[in-house]
């Protein structure tokens, strides 16, 4: 008898087994990769930032919550980040599989959705491999929604876990949205149905405890002398940064911000008008989808990261779309917003990366059949120069020396295991932000040992070239990176 309950379970979870056996060979590349992606190198900055006693945002900035550079500060190494990430998404598949057997009763379906969710969360197709705040940030909603199809009382956890991910990155307060629309508005029938919705515990408890986390943070900032440089960069998503890429003072009714708010608008409203003849059981799917949209689409950016906030909804969606008892009004909203999708990555030119090179370029430097530098060569030449210049400013500098990097290449900070002098780690923030004063005042105060100059990745900054030439002389080059040493 034992013997045949042992079978049963292993038969009953094999697919699960397969499952994360997937993931775990899709994700194992990542756990061997070099500094190379930039934002994930910031994140460690900031990580190795807090581990000297340095606060974010008020001593060192980047324009993200703070439960990233936790998790970075925790990791340390690119290795590590990427282990805790494997482990971390896994329960996303694994919260992601409950969802989808909830929903399709076909097997096929919901076996599907969870291997499609596994692939697309993982190659580096939307960037999944690299550590970045969105496949932090959609683990918690997962969870979240899984206990919502559960008919769980925990409201309470429900706004906890949002939360959690708000504090990872802001757009996924899109996703709340979806869920307290789903709640109210696309369950009432009259205005009093409405306001009863409103104010029904359920509501109330998620709300709550989806504000208290956040709000805790704020006055957490602000006690340390943060808290207005928290607010702007991180929770407003600074609305500088939102717009540099689409062009600034641009009239009201052209921000592309604006007018992405007003087809949410538009598809939300269709969405609620045919809300009773659509699928009642993936009513929320529909909502999700269009808000998660909006979410990814939010700075106008093309990186392909910003796509998996839209993933979890999509695989859903699409599988839904491949079903034989799917109703004709459910497949023309499914093609109708995937109609719009498409049309918004030609519009923003999304990018994307290729994944079988990627595991081709794996494959051959773990068979031996190429070194280590052809094998981080695929990336680019820079990141061997960043090694170099990284090694050597290690070895020429103390660990109380700062230095300054004038560029994108954060993990030269890393690798030299060097502090950046001032607040930023990369150029663009300085521009951004409008921070070169403030820089140079900083430069001139402290006087780094070395400065980098990255040739091609830094706008014209006049005040530091003259300090250079002035204080500094020609010490070494790696690449594209010029090494100058103080006087």
């Amino acid at each position: 008898m034992s013997k045949f309950k042992f079978k049963s379970v292993f038969t009953s979870n094999s697919f699960l087994f397969f499952l994360f056996l997937l993931h775990f060979f899709l994700r194992l590349p990542s756990f061997f990769e070099p500094h190379h992606y930039a934002d994930e190198d910031i994140y460690l900055t900031l990580g190795m930032a807090l581990r000297r006693g340095l606060s974010f945002y008020r001593d060192i900035h980047d324009n993200k919550p703070p439960a990233l550079y936790f998790l970075a500060s925790v990791a340390r190494s690119v290795p590590v980040f990427r282990i805790i990430l494997f482990l971390w998404n896994s329960v996303s598949v694994y919260f992601f599989y409950l969802i989808s057997k909830k929903l399709f009763k076909s097997p096929f379906l919901y076996k599907f959705s969870a291997v499609l969710f596994t692939i697309l969360s993982t190659i580096p197709l939307l960037e999944g491999q690299i550590s970045n705040g969105e496949i932090f940030m959609i683990m918690p909603a997962i969870v979240a929604i899984y206990l919502v199809l559960s008919k769980s009382k925990k409201f309470f956890l429900i706004g906890l876990l949002f939360s959690l991910s708000f504090l990872f990155k802001v757009p996924i307060a899109f996703d709340f949205l979806a869920l307290m629309l789903y709640f109210t508005f696309f369950q009432a029938n009259s205005f009093k149905s409405l306001l009863s919705k409103l104010f029904s515990k359920k509501v109330i408890f998620i709300l709550l405890f989806f504000t208290i986390p956040i709000i805790i943070s704020i006055l957490y900032y602000c006690l340390i002398g943060a808290g207005s440089a928290y607010v702007k960069a991180a929770l407003m998503q600074n609305v500088g940064y939102l717009s540099s890429w689409e062009g600034y003072h641009l009239p009201f009714y052209k921000s592309g911000l604006i007018q992405r708010f007003f087809f949410l608008s538009v598809i939300l409203g269709l969405l609620f008008a045919y809300r009773n003849r659509l699928n009642k059981k993936f009513l929320f799917f529909y909502i999700y989808f269009t808000t998660a949209l909006f979410g990814s689409l939010l700075s106008g950016r093309p990186y392909p990261h910003y796509l998996i906030q839209l993933l979890p909804a999509f695989v859903i969606l699409f599988a839904l779309l491949l079903s034989s008892k799917s109703k004709l009004v459910d497949r023309l909203i499914i093609i109708f917003l995937f109609f719009v999708t498409t049309i918004s990555l030609f519009k923003y030119k999304f990018w994307y990366y290729p994944s079988l090179s990627y595991y081709k370029n794996f494959l051959k430097y773990s068979l031996r059949l190429q070194n280590k530098e052809d094998y981080w060569n695929y990336w680019g030449s820079y990141v061997a120069y960043n090694y170099q210049t990284g090694q050597y400013i290690h070895q020429h500098t103390n660990k109380k020396d700062k230095i300054f990097v004038w560029g994108t290449e954060p993990s030269i900070y890393l690798i030299s295991k060097r502090l950046p002098l001032g607040k930023y780690t990369v150029a663009y923030h300085i521009k951004d932000f409008h921070a070169s004063t403030s820089t140079i005042n900083k430069i001139k105060a402290r006087l780094p040992k070395y400065i980098i100059y990255i040739k091609g990745q830094h706008p014209s900054f006049p005040q530091l070239d003259s300090f250079v030439n002035t204080y500094y002389s020609f010490q070494q080059v790696f690449g594209n990176n010029l090494i100058f040493e103080l006087r």
